[in-house]
């Protein structure tokens, strides 16, 4: 049961952006501080990436875990509602896992940053590794990297289990991921909501 009235939660839900949200901000700033030159939000390419490096051929995505249903503590799916948040949710997936496929078969190479990441004690004591690992992924010719904290990953069965396929840095926290195909599975049994 929602605990605010209707009309609330409507205004609530429609101030929530798409675009420039402060996630991707952080993102687009730290890489600003290291040279980068981008272009956001690109309707050009599939999903419009939220930022596109030219020069490296390589797009970033910074995912919000609940909008995109992310295997961690801060994504829950709403008690109010249920049918509608899980099509919604599930739609949302389907979607991200074509936008990828269709960048990586474009030539694209495709970073995805989980916001829990941003959240992690990993990026508020030490947020210059995590972007050297970022920029690292930029310059370098690594097809797929999937950033998130993996301290905050959701216990599953062993089988889906959120480090299968993934290695942490050594600051322990950090979670990365650099096999499109694992992604690929994971987005297509881990991620299912019930």
């Amino acid at each position: 049961m929602d605990t605010v009235a209707p009309g609330t939660r409507s205004r609530m839900m429609a101030g929530i952006r798409g675009a420039d949200t402060g996630p991707e901000r952080l993102v687009r700033s730290a890489l600003f501080a290291r040279g980068f030159r981008y272009r956001i939000n690109c309707p050009d390419l599939p999903g419009k990436p939220d930022i596109k490096l030219t020069r490296y051929r390589a797009v970033i995505l910074v995912h919000g875990c609940f909008w995109h249903a992310h295997a961690c503590r801060h994504f829950r799916l709403p008690a109010s509602n249920v049918p509608f948040w899980t099509v919604k949710l599930a739609k949302n997936r389907e979607r991200d896992l074509r936008n990828v496929s269709e960048l990586l078969a474009a030539g694209w190479r495709v970073c995805i940053v989980w916001e829990c990441l941003l959240k992690s004690v990993a990026f508020r004591t030490e947020p210059g590794a995590i972007v050297d690992l970022l920029a690292a992924w930029v310059r370098g010719q690594e097809p797929f990297l999937e950033l998130f904290d993996a301290e905050a990953a959701v216990s599953v069965s062993e089988s889906e289990s959120p480090s299968r396929g993934c290695v942490y840095d050594r600051h322990g926290d950090v979670g990365i991921n650099g096999d499109e195909a694992v992604f690929a599975a994971e987005r297509s049994a881990r991620y299912i909501v019930k």
